[in-house]
């Protein structure tokens, strides 16, 4: 079984389009059908299920999958203690929350950095379910998650901390400190996170418990942006404490007759079966000092 077709595989696995697998690999299409058919032929078995131009992955083609991930992991393994051998240099794939990348990594990886100026860092960021995917499917080494739930099984927690949620409002917005009723909580308008992410589902969930359909005057994958709108007094929005206590020019907005503080947890996590090297190993010590 050639490395090079089981790694076709898992692209096309990962990305669930032989066509996208083909353009990220820099292949033609008839070449990543052609490595794909090889290996069902070596091993006897249909791997993809066509139906026009989509294809469903068999329970053959997810076996093999788990296996090429270990595969894959061992043989990443290897090279990485190889470069640790020679000096602490390779790569690493941090996942993380856009409220994380705002807040405490610069922080983290300016002191990563400066120890170890050779490793290759490389971000990327989504919610929290796209990360723990990133993880699961190799396509990152470690992850920051903001979550009201303790991670899956195939995840290990390697560290966590409480991070309080709420409503923020403009910092010059004329309300006391006291904060509002309910009843005109009710009549803002609201500036939140798209309706996949955590923090959304949960103003959802208030407003339904209290028996009102926020008025959602803007939605943004971007914190910073909802937080900058905020600030110029448009409407009001739900963040974790983490990243809005950074911006002076919003403040939290208390409810007089509602409790209405959430509390989640920044997790660091990693999946249970990747090989901790050295780099990871102190990126998690550079991490630990920076989670009190």
């Amino acid at each position: 079984m050639e490395n090079r077709n089981l790694y076709t595989f898992k692209r096309v696995c990962e990305l669930n389009s032989i066509t996208k697998a083909a353009e990220q690999l820099g292949y033609a299409q008839s070449t990543v059908t052609t490595q794909i058919k090889l290996l069902e032929n070596e091993l006897g078995v249909k791997l993809f299920e066509r139906y026009g131009n989509t294809i469903h992955i068999t329970y053959a083609g997810e076996k093999l999958l788990e296996y090429s991930n270990e595969i894959f992991r061992i043989t990443e393994r290897f090279f990485d203690t190889m470069n640790e051998e020679k000096e602490t240099s390779g790569s690493l794939r941090i996942a993380a929350v856009d409220s994380v990348c705002m807040t405490i990594l610069p922080n983290i990886l300016n002191q990563f950095i400066q120890e170890y100026p050779k490793v290759n860092i490389k971000i990327v960021s989504g919610v929290a379910d796209e990360l723990k995917y990133y993880l699961a499917s190799g396509q990152a080494d470690i992850a920051f998650v903001l979550d009201f739930n303790k991670p899956p099984d195939e995840l290990n927690l390697l560290l966590e901390k409480t991070v309080k949620l709420g409503f923020y409002i403009a910092a010059d917005a004329e309300i006391g400190s006291s904060g509002i009723c309910l009843e005109s909580l009710k009549k803002q308008k609201f500036i939140l996170t798209e309706p996949n992410c955590q923090y959304r589902k949960k103003v959802e969930a208030f407003s339904e418990r209290n028996g009102f359909e926020p008025d959602i005057l803007m939605e943004s994958a971007s914190t910073e942006a909802i937080m900058k709108i905020v600030a110029n007094g448009l409407g009001i929005t739900y963040l974790p404490e983490l990243v809005a206590s950074e911006n002076k020019r919003i403040k939290q907005l208390h409810l007089k007759d509602k409790e209405n503080e959430e509390k989640l947890f920044l997790q660091l996590i990693i999946h249970k079966n990747k090989w901790k090297s050295k780099i990871i190993n102190e990126f998690i010590r550079i991490c630990e000092v920076n989670f009190v």
